[in-house]
């Protein structure tokens, strides 16, 4: 079925561009390291295999790469490449080759990269060693470090589209501001992360490469849409990643991967110079922030670009509020929320919170509190789920199809779940007035019934419904959503814990009866759709949530808690 905006003819048009444009990505591939690629193309399984097994990426690292570059994107943290630098026991060149070979291989395997930027990054950190050899100093607390940036950031005469067809042409004449900023500190970028169509699905899936897999089990979803990162930083291919979220888009990801990953209070990091279908929207405003491999790493990302970055300095939306030491009480209040009562989590993510509970309520300093009865009924969780929908889509998706139709690219089927987001309406100014009303009489209930009646320091959540989505049925936003919608930050973290198919195999004996509920568990016949067996190898990450500019607070317990579950860097 054609779908509004689609026109098969429009489209082929288009696809000697897309072709010309992923060519280049293999050519500068092939240019850097043509043994590696036949390598590559030698052992890795072909996408059939890989698109239906549960195949752990990281295997192919150890059967790829030197010994030398697995001890460099294997083992070394940010601060410690950092300091190897200074001492001279590595070059930014060394450190830089060793990641793009392994981002090379983490491609073959998950298909996560839109561009690459090898020569770019090469002689980039060329002038980094230059610069430490006649200087003596670091240009800054990344200086050296491979990050890997989302493609919608712009990026200085390069083509940013944003996995939007019609902007395959559009070539960005400044860099983001997060861009400029990771840069200036020494950061060496050299690879640009996929994102889905629209940058508004639970998944990473386009008509530029096709879908992005999970680098735990490249048959499952690697969250969205910051997708493109958690495969490139869960395949050890950047030292850490930046990406975006307006609905779950780090939060997802991060989650699916066994990663960490933040949701910062609103503008703290910049969103200036990038491509999205949410321009003028500030009902949910979006987000950026580091998806990494350990807490640590991602309290250094936030502390070098606040701290040093300064991005008040070039955004004039930016709140100039540098990262501070955190401030937790002796004893932490912390609320336990196992289910949202509107859409049930399956089994294995039950599993989980009640782990991290128990472990919690054993550790002196935490008191544990669980929120099952004193939270919103599923009718009111439904309405503040419908409410963040209609938000999202209020213009009636004008903006949305007015930078799909130009193209006639086909509309993939989560598209078409997110442009019937609210029934797709378009809102009144009164009717959004209202709705932003509503959004803001949440926020300050939370802040009151949460955070001051009940003394909470932090709320423990689910991420999301599953582990990790099957491909195309990332459904269900709510679990992270709703912190977009009423803006309190949120950190994502591994428990250390896999859904095990026997285990996690029971579905629950009662399910509610609303549409999201029915979504989630139920094919369209009436049969239960969740499978256990779908979900092998996915790892179980929960979701801490804090009080709005205390997201420092958030990565410090977060730190305690990864500590008592002996999770360290992923």
């Amino acid at each position: 079925m054609t779908y509004l905006t689609e026109n098969p003819a429009l489209f082929e048009k288009f696809q000697p561009k897309i072709d010309a444009y992923n060519k280049d990505k293999e050519d500068q591939i092939k240019a850097f390291d043509a043994d590696l690629v036949a390598k590559c193309e030698q052992l890795i399984p072909s996408a059939k295999v890989l698109d239906s097994e549960a195949v752990e990426g990281l295997d192919f690292l150890q059967q790829l790469l030197s010994k030398k570059d697995l001890q460099i994107v294997n083992e070394y943290t940010i601060k410690e490449l950092v300091d190897k630098q200074v001492s001279g026991e590595l070059s930014a060149v060394e450190i830089a080759q060793a990641y793009i070979r392994a981002a090379i291989v983490a491609n073959y395997v998950t298909n996560y990269a839109l561009q690459f930027l090898i020569p770019e990054a090469l002689e980039q950190a060329k002038s980094l060693d230059k610069h430490l050899k006649d200087t003596g100093a670091l240009v800054g607390p990344f200086h050296g470090v491979p990050i890997s940036i989302k493609e919608q950031m712009c990026y200085k005469n390069k083509v940013t589209h944003a996995s939007y067809v019609s902007y395959i042409d559009n070539v960005s004449e400044e860099s983001s501001v997060s861009v400029d900023i990771l840069m200036k500190l020494g950061a060496v970028c050299h690879v640009r992360t996929s994102q889905p169509q629209t940058i508004m699905h639970l998944d990473t899936w386009n008509n530029f490469i096709g879908r992005t897999r999970n680098p735990r089990s490249t048959k499952l979803s690697p969250g969205g849409s910051s997708g493109g990162e958690s495969a490139c930083v869960g395949m050890h291919a950047s030292a850490i990643g930046h990406g975006s979220d307006i609905g779950g888009s780090i939060r997802a990801p991060a989650a699916f991967a066994n990663l960490f990953g933040i949701r910062p209070t609103t503008k703290r990091i910049s969103l200036l110079n990038g491509i999205s279908g949410g321009k003028g929207q500030e009902s949910v405003v979006a987000v950026q922030g580091p998806l990494a491999r350990s807490i640590d790493e991602l309290d250094y990302f936030m502390k070098a670009y606040l701290n040093e970055g300064k991005p008040w300095c070039y955004d004039p939306s930016a709140i100039p509020i540098p990262w501070r030491e955190p401030s937790l009480p002796d004893v932490i209040n912390i609320g336990i929320l196992p289910t949202d009562n509107l859409v049930t989590p399956y089994p294995s993510i039950t599993r989980g919170i009640r782990h991290v509970a128990d472990v919690l309520s054993k550790d002196p300093r935490f008191n544990v509190i669980d929120l099952s009865d004193n939270w919103y009924s599923e009718e009111e969780m439904k309405d503040l789920y419908d409410t963040t929908l209609s938000l999202y889509t209020c213009d009636g998706n004008q903006v949305q199809l007015s930078m799909l139709e130009p193209s006639g690219e086909p509309i993939l089927p989560l598209t078409k779940h997110f442009l019937e987001f609210g029934g797709g309406k378009t809102h009144s100014i009164y009717s959004n007035r209202m709705m932003n009303a509503k959004r803001d009489a949440a926020k300050v209930n939370i802040m009151n019934k949460y955070f001051n009646d009940l003394k909470l320091d932090l709320i423990l959540t689910p991420t999301n419904v599953a582990p990790a989505e099957i491909p195309g049925e990332s459904y269900y936003w709510g679990y992270t959503s709703l912190w977009n919608l009423v803006d309190y930050p949120n950190v994502v973290f591994p428990t250390g814990l896999k859904h095990d198919v026997e285990v996690d195999s029971k579905v629950p004996e009662s399910l509610n009866s609303n549409e999201y509920e029915k979504k989630v568990w139920y094919n369209d016949d009436g049969s239960i759709r969740y499978n256990s067996k779908e979900y092998e190898n996915a790892p179980i990450a929960l979701q801490l949530t804090g009080k709005r500019f205390c997201d420092e607070d958030v990565v410090a317990a977060t730190k305690i808690i990864s500590e008592l579950l002996n999770v360290r860097r992923t």
